[in-house]
């Protein structure tokens, strides 16, 4: 009888709980509902929902667990009514395993929700195990426990399944909420930088006055940027090595002067300040709430408002001579972002009083500071605002002359690798480099700009697109050789792209634009230099087919062989002769060495063009001695003909062809082609000096060499660059760097060969300076090697 009153009492009590157990659920789904349009922290949220599903009437305990970083094992990290270590006694899966065993995550990524009947014997009751999300968005789980020894009902189970869901749907906002907030309070801290550097820019170019400069950054940092105080001090070099405030803008002066700062290597001169000052570097976003150096100053910055503090050192003449500190109030400011434009505002900031203090210690500074709006502050180049301006100045000349002119833009290749490896210092090295090396072959500096980080504008007035196409060669055979950078050799390689007006734009911008396009196109194809053109298709074509014949040519020998002479200055009698190659196109008629000679390097054929080359000389050589005449004959070599490992055996095997006697046989080789591999070169050289050749070293002066390299290689003799003997009579400059070479050549027992020399002035002032040998219109031009030995058998001599 006790047993059937009993079994009905507990079948009365699980009718009840099927009743009140729908009701206590749906009580908190819409409590949750509630808190979730209520509260706006994640924490604050699991901790309400555990506090009002264990409420009194509702459940006896509940915890949150989240998923641990190796994605298998749980976490609790808000309950009710229980510990954690209660949740991880109890099985937690219907066949009552543990979380480990059944892999409680694998579980709730599936989505689905359960019960865990109660352990038999043991107090509590049932729990029920509720997914926050499923699958990858997977958030945790929400598991509720029973105090009545009963179980769930399954309308109960699914209102607990809504709440887990609005719960994880509420969890998910608020941590989208929160990463939109960061990133907009990230964007909010670079734009009031970058706002703040505008300004800072528009004092800069406007104010006069050190001082007053000082005080109007200071008051555009915290007035426009919003942040809460700036200011900026010098170093003092005494013993105690103090900083004098200069200017300051939302903190009171003997407030810092109370601080009693230093840049001494002591607990005071860990600050920010002290620290930027004395490294050097600046020192970025120091929280002053929770950095231990900061300490001595962390109960007067709480209560003056501010949290962070960023420090940049100002460079006057390489030196630090003080800093510009940064307050606010937020105790994670100081982004990347942000301290990169805040550290250009600082450098800036430098750059302006340096600028200031030429400006009172000379007339001369005033111009400078003039230009500063049109100049590349690094290079000292006009920029691209000012290239603007030229290139309109240009266009109206032309227009009026009915002429045109050449944009060349040219950009240093593999620049960001030099910047990412060995850092901006150095990059910087390279960039002005290259602007002196612009500089040198072009006669009006104004018409060089650099137009981007790496990228430089090159006016060429009057020049017509064959013009700018050997102005291009020239600018990359001047960057061929590698700059020196402390120990270490940087490439200065570029890629130049050419736009003439009038066929590529009227307009500056355009003419910009299309030259940087035809640049790009230059750097993609390896091809050095590269001309705009709109029918790009018909231009390729016309290359390839080009290439194409040029290969005919070689391989029908369709080439000519010229012979310039060489002259003794002492004697006047002719002592070599350099050999030349000629393309006689048969529809396009005579094509320029420049023209098939580039289009051969860039399609692998300068190997096959040397070759015949070679073979003509040798060949010519012979028919000379077989005549009597006794004249070495010297052929050009590139430096991919350098790089070639089978140069050495094809010199040998054309020696060994055609004989001759030691000298007979000479090698021109330019300094900037030795200068891409000096070691490789060296060794290069040596060998061949074995074979019993002579080597010059062509285009002298152009190519950067050092003494003590020159010193070692194995040459009988150098040419001057016809570029310094065309200007000797009227640039002093070169003057001075022909006659140097050619006491240095002598000094160093080498023969010297003046190239280019045009006229009898040109002559007698070479001759009397003790230059020894002479090549140029005024001794003879190149002529077909057949009509060339006609002449020498008929006696023929200096024209």
């Amino acid at each position: 009888m006790t047993g059937h009153v009993t079994s009905n009492r507990m079948r009365r009590t699980r009718s009840d709980a099927g009743v009140q157990g729908p009701a206590r659920a749906l009580t908190v789904l819409r409590s949750v509902n509630a808190l979730i349009s209520e509260t706006s922290d994640e924490a604050l949220l699991l901790r309400e929902v555990c506090r009002i599903v264990a409420a009194p009437s509702a459940y006896c305990c509940v915890w949150v667990a989240f998923p641990q970083a190796d994605g298998q094992h749980m976490e609790v990290v808000a309950s009710w009514g229980a510990t954690a270590g209660e949740l991880w006694d109890r099985p937690l899966t219907p066949d009552g395993g543990g979380a480990e065993e059944q892999g409680l995550t694998g579980r709730l990524r599936l989505g689905w929700s359960w019960q865990v009947p109660p352990v038999p014997g043991e107090q509590g009751g049932g729990l029920a195990v509720l997914p926050l999300g499923a699958g990858s968005a997977l958030i945790g789980g929400l598991i509720v426990g029973t105090a009545d020894g009963g179980g769930f009902a399954t309308e109960e189970l699914a209102l607990l399944h809504e709440a887990a869901k609005s719960l994880a749907y509420g969890i998910a906002a608020l941590r989208s909420a929160s990463q939109r907030a960061a990133a907009e309070a990230e964007l909010r801290r670079v734009d009031r930088a970058r706002r703040t550097l505008s300004a800072a820019n528009r004092a800069l170019v406007r104010i006069a006055d050190e001082q007053a400069l000082l005080d109007a950054i200071c008051r555009v940092i915290v007035e426009e940027g919003g942040y809460r105080y700036a200011w900026v001090g010098y170093a003092r070099h005494d013993e105690a090595r103090g900083i004098d405030v200069m200017a300051e803008v939302g903190v009171d002066r003997p407030h810092l002067e109370d601080l009693r700062l230093t840049w001494a290597d002591t607990e005071r001169g860990r600050s920010a300040t002290g620290t930027a000052i004395r490294s050097g570097r600046p020192s970025i976003g120091r929280n002053i709430l929770s950095d231990p150096d900061l300490a001595p100053w962390r109960a007067e910055a709480i209560r003056r408002g501010y949290a962070a503090v960023s420090a940049f050192p100002l460079f006057v003449g390489g030196e630090v001579i003080g800093n510009l500190s940064i307050a606010a109030a937020e105790a994670d400011a100081f982004d990347a972002g942000e301290a990169e434009l805040l550290g250009e505002l600082a450098a800036d900031l430098a750059f302006g009083i340096e600028t200031l203090r030429m400006r009172r210690r000379s007339e001369a500074a005033e111009a400078t500071i003039k230009r500063m709006a049109e100049q590349d502050t690094l290079t000292g180049l006009p920029n691209r605002w000012r290239l603007r301006l030229r290139l309109s100045e240009a266009i109206v000349a032309a227009k009026a002359a009915h002429r045109p002119f050449a944009l060349l833009m040219t950009g240093i290749d593999r620049f960001q690798d030099v910047n990412e490896t060995l850092g901006y210092q150095q990059g910087d090295a390279l960039l002005c480099e290259v602007a002196a090396r612009l500089s040198g072959p072009l006669a009006d500096p104004a018409n060089i700009a650099r137009v981007g980080e790496a990228e430089f504008a090159i006016l060429l007035p009057s020049a017509d697109a064959s013009a700018a196409a050997v102005a291009a060669q020239r600018i990359i055979a001047d960057m061929l050789a590698p700059v020196a950078s402390g120990d270490i050799m940087l490439d200065a390689g570029c890629s130049v792209g050419i736009a003439v007006f009038p066929g590529h734009g009227a307009e500056p911008d355009t003419l910009i634009r299309r030259a940087n396009v035809a640049m790009h196109q230059a750097r993609q194809q390896g091809r050095g230099f590269a001309l705009y053109t709109g029918g790009r298709d018909r231009e390729c074509a016309r290359r390839l087919a080009l290439i194409g014949d040029l290969h005919r040519a070689i391989d029908n020998n369709e080439l000519r062989l010229y012979c310039q002479p060489k002259m003794r200055f002492a004697s006047g009698e002719i002592c070599g002769v350099e050999a030349l190659v000629r393309w006689q196109h048969p529809q396009l008629g005579l094509i320029q060495p420049d023209e098939f000679i580039g289009l051969a390097e860039h399609s692998g054929l300068i190997g096959p063009l040397t070759d015949w080359v070679m073979q003509a000389a040798f060949r010519q050589g012979y028919v000379w001695r077989e005549a009597g005449l006794h004249l070495p004959l010297a052929v050009n070599l590139s430096a991919r003909d350098l790089r070639d490992p089978r140069l050495l055996e094809r010199v040998r095997n054309l020696l060994a062809t055609w004989g001759g006697e030691p000298g007979s046989a000479q090698f021109e080789l330019t300094e900037s082609a030795l200068m891409h591999d000096p070691q490789g070169s060296l060794d290069c050289l040596s060998r061949l000096r074995e074979l019993g050749v002579e080597l010059f070293i062509d285009d002298f002066g152009t190519g950067y060499s050092s003494l003590a390299y020159l010193q070692k290689l194995p040459v009988d003799a150098i040419k001057i660059d016809k570029s310094f003997v065309h200007d000797m009579l009227s640039n002093p400059d070169s003057a001075v760097i022909v006659r140097s070479t050619i006491d240095l050549a002598h000094d160093l027992e080498l023969e010297v060969v003046a190239e280019g020399v045009e006229d009898r002035a040109g002559w007698e002032h070479l001759a009397a300076r003790g230059c020894d040998v002479c090549q140029g219109y005024v001794v003879g031009q190149p002529v077909p090697a057949e009509a060339y030995t006609e002449r020498l058998v008929q006696g023929g001599g200096m024209p």
